[in-house]
């Protein structure tokens, strides 16, 4: 386990909001891991290949009603959205103007 697993249990336990970062496993002939897109959850990247989803506890309530074995990896506080990392129309016109351009498309 992770030193840092007390520090954020402590957090969900004083009332802030806490995600979990989560692995989704088959149980054999109850629930398919290919179905996992159409599941309405969020999918973080795993580097292994399988289906890792960040969630709510009341959504891991559901995947095991749904039949999937759900294995918690780490919990991660919900915090707000850094407004710096968001592009507005211009940058992100100038974005794709720029890979059309890097492809080969017209100017």
């Amino acid at each position: 386990m992770s030193e840092n697993v007390g520090d954020r249990a402590t957090q969900a336990a004083e009332g802030r909001p806490v995600r979990f970062e989560a692995t989704l496993h088959p149980r054999p002939g109850v629930a398919d891991v290919r179905r996992v897109d159409d599941l309405d959850v969020d999918r973080v990247p795993d580097p292994e290949g399988g289906a890792r989803v960040l969630v709510e506890l009341a959504e891991c309530v559901r995947l095991l009603e749904a039949g999937y074995e759900v294995r918690l990896q780490r919990a991660v506080p919900v915090k707000p959205f850094d407004a710096r990392l968001l592009a507005d129309d211009e940058e992100a016109r100038s974005w794709i103007e720029q890979r059309v351009r890097e492809a080969g498309g017209p100017d």
